[in-house]
């Protein structure tokens, strides 16, 4: 078998995901590509549009806005950058990273399941599954910043 093609290979080739939530050029790329992309998204909801546009304008800036909250999430967990402008105060332990990063793959899947779930006719059981998955998906994210709260204000001259 062809070497690129080998399966082997290949998932040794894979970056390891616990590594890319550990990197610090996550912060930047996700704060500012997640603020942009929702500004472009918002903005193409609330432009006026008619006509057969009105359909496409609304399923563009749906999705980007449903990257853009997750992508934002994982730049705002993301570790901080030793001397950078996009250091937060939000230090984030592995596993409250983990949380997120979970929670952002399941509210970026939610609307694929729709959009795939959709043509096959199951539209109840596909309607529950995405919305089970966005809810999943939104409480694992609160769960990694809520814990990462929780840890600072338990801290000692936080009372």
């Amino acid at each position: 078998m062809d070497r690129p093609l080998d399966v082997g290979h290949v998932a040794d080739t894979l970056p390891d995901l616990g590594e890319a939530i550990e990197n610090p050029r996550l912060r930047p790329v996700g704060v500012v590509g997640g603020l942009v992309l929702l500004v472009v998204g918002a903005g193409l909801s609330v432009a006026p549009t008619t006509g057969g546009w009105a359909l496409w304008t609304n399923a563009v800036a749906a999705t980007l806005v449903f990257v853009a909250v997750p992508l934002f999430c994982l730049g705002l967990a993301a570790p901080e950058p030793a001397e950078s402008r996009f250091q937060l105060g939000i230090d984030l332990t592995h596993r409250q990273r983990q949380a997120v990063a979970a929670g952002a793959l399941c509210i970026v899947v939610a609307p694929i399941v729709m959009a795939l779930g959709q043509p096959i006719g199951f539209t109840l059981p596909v309607l529950l599954a995405a919305a089970g998955l966005a809810f999943v998906g939104s409480a694992l994210v609160l769960t990694g910043f809520i814990a990462w709260t929780s840890q600072v204000l338990a801290e000692p001259g936080h009372a």
